[in-house]
């Protein structure tokens, strides 16, 4: 089932798991943990057959989390129905199992850790609960994303109540006695609760805020919050059990990634997801991650891996943020990410996974050529997926360096190797054909009628592969994005009476760069490269082509020579946009992204984004004045509506007013005007 999958020893291992109901006596759950825990590790470790059979015998909540997680993983990587059925299968089971066991250990006060009895079921319960929210997402149907995201609320508000006493400053660990009770009083609402009363995995978070918790004496327990830098936890061993270290490791990465991730939503969603209850906090998220990072469990690697995901990806779409290592701790914190990675490699040395972020840590320094070598070393996966994403982002790289074979080639093979978006894949493939076809139709007519047949032949065949991957019921925006593009070929093809490579616009290979954060990654040789892409028609033949397709190129020609250092050129880029009457921009082909108006009022939000930046890295010093500027910009931004991929959009405008908000907060702090910040000085792209 699982072949297509895992490579050796992955597909030869039956998944085995069990259903049972029974729980563990209380004294066997720590050795359940932590034969669970171990098993994890074996998973992070790349070594996907050794978990599964690590936890065969077990039929504990913890092993049945730990099957969930193997089940999670196989499901959110390969996307086919019967994995994430099965997927579906183990984390109910993990998750009824685990609210069984929290009502046993509250009815029987049985306490194995410095918190309420429960607590580790409690937290078991909510992990299983997001994880099982994922996959209904993930599964393409609307009721399914409907009940995920019930789900996906009781875990919230389960973590939320654990984050209280496991992250307060003011909270102090309860003084237990180890085996002899609890001095813990308890109110009714964290007593099991009656039969059929419907009460379960809220029981333990609606019960908490009236805990009435003993505070240890200052020599018993460290605070929580400490002043421990980013140690393991195993140099505070002598503080916790293992038991305590699951709960409030597991805490601060659930609920720390759940305010990270919310706090990154595109506008458009994010009041939705207020008014349901959802409020992220990208600050508060990170410090929590950061805190589980230190623990050298499962909680602690995937904290790591978050994290390094966040700086080395998310985050660096958003080209509003202070240099590395800043003071101010808002930006990339290079050194911490560096170490947190050494030290995770150190712990799992034959995970392909931490070689993938280690070469997307060099893409992020700019050593594009750095990290295609690092992704071109042969690594041995029993995770196909895991080679699939080193691939990906491989071709990623080789865009940015204008590698235009390489990079279909790439494409090409990932649909071998997963089944996530082959539309995208091949449009990725086709777009860079059209380069290879441009570049050789003055030089080499064979070569390049070889190009354009390939290239055409991929967009007669994507069209067939859309809509075969959706996203609570929808298509995904990437796609449809695509089929608006090759649809507007297609016709202007026939109007013209030319064949459909030449009817392509603008470099659509340069438009996803921009969508993809190429040109931040660039340098000033490859940014020429890009100019020369965005110049193939040259400004007369340009000026013929239908408005839509004149504003993408002054859009993509500001973002280059911004990137250039060349603030000037490209406001006046955007300043042509800003003179379109807007009305010109609808239609069923158009690709709204880039619509605009003469009114500042109704910018497109990628003006508006393009013209924050601006400010941002022209300024000096990032004056109050500036900084409120910028804001108006993207507020501007950020209320423009609905458009074709205003996820990614929307995802650097949230970024970069997060970042406007926390610097303001620091400049006032440290009483200061600004830093010195100053434009770097680049030589001129002609």
């Amino acid at each position: 089932m699982f072949r297509g999958w895992l490579g050796r020893g992955g597909s030869g291992v039956p998944v085995i798991h069990s259903t049972s109901s029974q729980s563990l006596n209380a004294l066997d759950e720590p050795q359940a943990l932590e034969q669970a825990l171990r098993a994890m590790d074996l998973l992070m470790d790349d070594d996907v057959a050794g978990a599964e059979k690590a936890i065969a015998d077990g039929s504990s909540s913890f092993h049945k989390l730990a099957g969930g997680v193997i089940g999670f993983l196989r499901a959110s990587l390969g996307f086919e129905p019967e994995v994430m059925k099965e997927a579906s299968d183990r984390l109910a089971d993990a998750e009824g199992s685990a609210d069984r066991d929290q009502k046993r250990a509250v009815r029987e006060n049985t306490q194995r850790s410095l918190f309420p009895p429960g607590t580790e079921f409690a937290l078991a319960h909510a992990e299983s609960q997001l994880m099982s929210a994922v996959v209904g997402v993930l599964s393409e149907s609307v009721v399914e994303s409907m009940k995920a995201f019930y789900k996906m609320r009781s875990a919230y508000k389960t973590l939320e109540g654990l984050q209280v006493h496991v992250s307060g400053p003011n909270t102090p660990p309860a003084r237990l006695d180890w085996m002899g009770g609890s001095k813990v009083s308890l109110p009714e609402s964290l007593k099991a609760p009656e039969k059929g009363s419907g009460c379960g995995s809220n029981t333990l978070n609606t019960g908490m805020a009236g805990l009435d918790v003993r505070p240890a004496s200052a020599g018993e327990v460290s605070p929580r919050n400490s002043s421990t830098g980013d140690r393991p936890a195993k140099s505070l061993g002598s503080q916790y059990n293992l038991v305590d270290k699951f709960i409030i490791s597991g805490t601060n990465l659930c609920f720390g990634m759940l305010l990270l991730i919310l706090g990154m939503v595109p506008p458009s969603m994010k009041r939705i997801m207020a008014i349901v209850g959802f409020r992220g906090d990208r600050e508060k998220g990170t410090e929590m991650l950061w805190e589980a990072a230190k623990f050298d469990n499962i909680h602690g690697a995937i904290a790591v891996l978050t994290i390094l995901q966040y700086y080395g990806n998310m985050a660096q779409f958003s080209d509003i943020t202070p240099g590395d290592n800043h003071p101010s701790g808002i930006g990339y914190p290079a050194d911490r990410c560096r170490e947190a990675l050494g030290r995770i490699r150190r712990r799992y040395p034959n995970a392909a996974l931490w070689k993938l972020e280690e070469a997307r840590m060099e893409a992020v320094k700019g050593n594009l050529e750095g990290a295609v070598t690092m992704l071109s070393i042969s690594v041995v996966t029993q995770m196909k997926q895991v080679e699939a994403l080193i691939l990906f982002e491989k071709s990623l790289n080789q865009m940015f360096l204008h590698r235009y074979e390489d990079v279909a080639d790439g494409f090409i093979k990932l649909t071998m190797l997963n089944n996530w978006s082959h539309a995208l894949y091949n449009y990725f493939a086709a777009v860079c054909y059209i380069e290879l076809y441009r570049q050789a139709k003055a030089s080499d007519a064979e070569k390049a009628e070889g190009w354009a047949k390939k290239a055409e032949d991929l967009f007669g065949r994507i069209p067939s592969l859309m809509g075969k991957k959706r996203f609570m019921g929808q298509g995904l925006p990437v796609e449809v994005f695509a089929d608006k593009k090759i649809k507007k070929w297609v016709v202007r093809s026939k109007e013209k009476g030319i064949r459909l490579a030449d009817a392509v616009g603008v470099s659509p290979v340069e438009e996803m760069m921009f969508f993809w954060g190429g040109y931040g990654r660039m340098d000033q040789e490859n940014l020429q490269k890009s100019l020369q892409a965005l110049q193939y028609r040259g400004n007369q033949d340009m000026e013929s082509e239908v408005i839509d397709e004149q504003a993408i190129r002054w859009l993509l020609l500001s973002a280059v020579v911004r990137s250039a250092g060349q603030w000037e050129k490209a406001r006046g880029y955007l300043e042509k946009i800003e003179k379109v009457d807007r009305t010109q921009f609808r239609g069923a082909l158009v690709n709204d992204y880039m619509s605009a108006s003469p009114s500042i009022a109704i910018m497109v939000a990628t003006a508006y984004y393009e013209r924050a930046v601006g400010i941002w890295k022209e300024a000096k010093e990032h004056k109050p004045e500036e900084l409120a500027e910028m804001r108006v910009l993207l507020d501007k931004a950020a209320n423009y509506g609905a458009f074709e991929l205003d996820a990614r959009i929307g995802m650097r405008v949230t970024t970069a007013l997060d970042t406007i908000t926390r610097y303001e907060v620091w400049l006032n702090e440290h009483k200061e005007t600004g830093i010195t910040g100053k434009a770097p000085k680049e030589p001129e792209v002609n």
